[in-house]
């Protein structure tokens, strides 16, 4: 049977629920035939109402995911934001633990929210539950989709791998309107290259190593490259998909093997880290290939030279955590304050662990539950296990608390609680728990300010403030030079112009560290030479916007209440921001926690 229309899908599907099997010879994928096998068995019908949006809280696994995956979902959104998408990260608890799209509350993607369990037996087929369930890539249309609701949904999947054959989840686009989904495919294909290497170069041991190669070398610095870990004696131990194509293998045939026996010419590995060579394969394929070793070690403090004061040397801070002083990193946005806490631990507790939160990343009814925890029935949708937080799990470690000034007030009475008696309770738990834990808090905002406009508890910055480290502006620090040039060593740049030096000087970087990666970022994926000679700075000139009073908002608009005129504002200028709910929070002044609450 040919189908050639939505209304073809929507008899094909009607068909199926009456009789359990579709009509004889229908073109069906057989993942989406198996979903619909699964939702049947499950009591749904086409009929079946969507379920009421119920959020569960990210584990740690799903945090130190979602931070890789996040920047990715803004850069697909922003490609096709006009389009009228939403897209998503789905795991294999089919949990969304990270989400991108317009902020709009009347949105119809009002249930794909970050947390948001999709489960089969209540939203039948999806795309991401098939491309997770299939491990392949999958475009579904209209009626393809078991719910009706879902009829006028328009859907790409694409499954994510860990480099060791175990599937992560799926990147997917959803749009109500009927679009060109095979565009987004290809897109999304990409960009679960670029998550894969990704994931694999931040777990990668220091002592292993990575094979880049390709038939081209223009691809070797892309997420097409080939991309092998190995170890000291020379074994296998990942490979992304790219690799698992050009070498027409598997990931169970190439784990643990020795390199050698797949390359008949790779006996002198050391040669590769000096220059781009060719190699062949054992079936005399040629590629290009290089060689990569992590620069990782205790002795050097990459974005922080010993020349600036605050921060002459990391043991030091290491030594004051380790006498139980808690310490307060403040500075800019992109001052390098996570990166600072990081290189701490890495000195002072390595084998500790170090478990880290971003107030401000996480809406704030999920934010109670994810630091304490919670018991078996705390709330619809709990675990019926229950689940530690990440107080819990940060006993004997580091507890590090990125943007405390978002916190909200009645969070922080806890976190004092905790401070104070290094106990704490779950959500809905009568038990004590004991945790006890090395503190490291950061905020770009001025904490002082906030006491005196009560927004954050005076007695909980003198526990979080044994000893503050402010982190200059980058245009402002005296070995900024030396942070330029770091990062574009990192980005595999060794040469460059005096111009692109000049540029690096003239432009203040109010993004600071991290605008300054992003730009170097770019000016790598753009170089046409062995050495770069143009900085990739036109796109960040933009004209300051400025700030926002309700006295300048409410003198133009009629009478009505006061909740509703802040809640306008909010949406007004949410929308002038294109969504950015960072850039909003800073022109309204507010914080990104309060912003969510007016969205609620």
């Amino acid at each position: 049977m040919q189908i050639s229309s939505s209304r073809d899908w929507c008899q094909v599907k009607d068909y199926f629920y009456k009789t359990g099997q579709v009509p004889e010879q229908t073109e069906l994928d057989p993942t989406i035939l198996q979903m619909w096998h699964k939702a049947k068995a499950a009591g749904l019908s086409p009929f079946t109402p969507v379920p009421a949006s119920t959020q569960q809280p990210l584990t740690t696994e799903d945090i130190r995911l979602s931070e890789t995956v996040f920047p990715i979902l803004k850069d697909i959104w922003a490609l096709f934001k006009h389009q009228n998408i939403c897209t998503f990260f789905l795991n294999t608890q089919f949990k969304i633990i990270a989400e991108y799209q317009n902020p709009d509350p009347h949105s119809p993607y009002h249930f794909l929210k970050q947390g948001q369990v999709l489960d089969i037996a209540q939203f039948g087929s999806i795309a991401p539950s098939c491309s997770i369930l299939s491990q392949m890539p999958i475009i579904m249309m209209g009626h393809q989709h078991y719910l009706n609701e879902f009829s006028d949904f328009y859907c790409a999947s694409v499954p994510v791998f860990n480099g060791q054959g175990k599937i992560l989840g799926a990147l997917d686009i959803t749009s109500y309107r009927e679009q060109l989904a095979s565009n987004w495919l290809r897109h999304l294909l990409y960009q679960g290259y670029v998550v894969e290497n990704e994931i694999i170069k931040k777990n990668m041991p220091a002592q292993h190593q990575l094979l880049y190669f390709q038939h081209s070398e223009d691809l070797l610095k892309t997420a097409y490259t080939g991309m092998i870990e190995i170890d000291a004696t020379g074994q296998i131990q990942k490979a992304n998909q790219m690799a698992l194509t050009l070498l027409n293998t598997s990931i169970d045939q190439l784990l643990y093997k020795p390199i050698s026996n797949y390359f008949s010419s790779i006996s002198t590995l050391g040669s590769l880290e000096q220059q781009t060579q060719f190699i062949r394969s054992q079936d005399e394929a040629l590629f290009y290939a290089r060689l990569y070793t992590p620069q990782m070690t205790k002795k050097t403090s990459h974005l922080f030279s010993t020349s600036t004061p605050d921060f002459k040397d990391i043991a030091k801070l290491s030594k004051i955590l380790h006498s139980d002083v808690p310490i307060l990193i403040t500075g800019a946005t992109g001052s390098g304050k996570d990166h600072l806490a990081r290189q701490i631990h890495e000195f002072a507790a390595k084998d500790q662990a170090f478990i880290s939160i971003n107030c401000a990343a996480i809406p704030e009814h999920l934010l109670e539950s994810e630091l304490f925890g919670y018991e078996a029935g705390a709330f619809t949708g709990a675990s019926a296990k229950g689940k530690r937080g990440l107080i819990e799990l940060a006993h004997q470690g580091i507890l590090f608390l990125d943007e405390i000034g978002d916190l909200p007030k009645h969070l922080q009475a806890k976190l004092l609680r905790v401070l104070q008696d290094q106990f704490f309770y779950r959500v809905g738990g009568h038990k004590p728990i004991q945790s006890q834990f090395k503190l490291i808090s950061a905020t770009h905002q001025d904490l002082l300010a906030m006491i005196d406009n009560h927004d954050f508890r005076s007695d909980l910055y003198y526990r979080i403030c044994g000893y503050q480290i402010e982190l200059p502006q980058l245009k402002d620090r005296p070995d900024k030079i030396d942070i330029f040039k770091t990062l574009l060593a990192k980005a595999k740049i060794y040469s460059w112009s005096v111009n692109v030096q000049e540029q690096f000087e003239r432009y203040d970087w109010p993004g600071n560290i991290r605008e300054l990666a992003h730009v170097i970022q770019l000016s790598a994926a753009l170089i046409s030479h062995d050495s770069l000679e143009h900085a990739h700075l036109e796109h960040l000139h933009v004209p300051q916007q400025r700030k926002v009073t309700p006295q300048s908002y409410l003198a133009n608009k009629p009478q009505t209440s006061l909740n509703q005129m802040t809640k306008q504002l909010v949406l007004d200028i949410l929308q002038q921001e294109k969504g950015n709910i960072s850039q909003a929070a800073k022109r309204l002044n507010i914080s990104r926690t309060t912003l969510y609450k007016y969205l609620q």
